[in-house]
């Protein structure tokens, strides 16, 4: 049947797992249905749905959105993760959201940690404050809108 014939194939170990090698930089949105390991450079917002890995020579900067994040590599930016591993060689700074953080004894971390679900009552409280300030220029247009002259 030829080289490419259908008996002999062999599928890869790894079909399910995207790789960003060593030496290639990419800048912009990445969104991975399953798993993706960063052994190069990455600048921007980063979805995958079950794990990124940030190996020791992956650098990312920007902001993550996974179920589960291992950094072995340099992380600078927003996480948010249902679960955050920051192994010896791990350096992170920025901000996290997650429930589930440990760091490995040599792992670093420079930043502020939140609850996962703090995310939420942010967005909840920012809506009441606009919320808020809709009613006050509500107020101060009735007050353009008088006409009274004894005022």
């Amino acid at each position: 049947m030829g080289i490419f014939g259908g008996q002999n194939r062999v599928k890869s170990q790894s079909a399910t797992t995207t790789l960003i090698a060593e030496g290639c930089t990419i800048n912009g949105h990445i969104k991975v249905a399953n798993h993706l390991q960063i052994d190069g450079t990455v600048e921007g917002q980063i979805e995958a749905k079950n794990q990124i890995k940030i190996s020791t020579s992956g650098t990312v900067q920007g902001e993550i959105t996974t179920e589960r994040l291992i950094i072995n590599g340099n992380f600078e930016g927003i996480c948010h993760a249902t679960y955050i591993e920051i192994l010896s060689c791990g350096r992170v700074s920025g901000t996290v959201y997650s429930d589930n953080l440990s760091i490995e004894p040599g792992g670093k971390f420079m930043g502020i940690t939140n609850p996962s679900d703090q995310i939420v009552e942010e967005q909840e409280h920012h809506e009441s404050l606009s919320s808020l300030d809709e009613l006050d220029h509500q107020k101060e247009k009735v007050v353009l809108i008088n006409n009274d002259k004894n005022v």
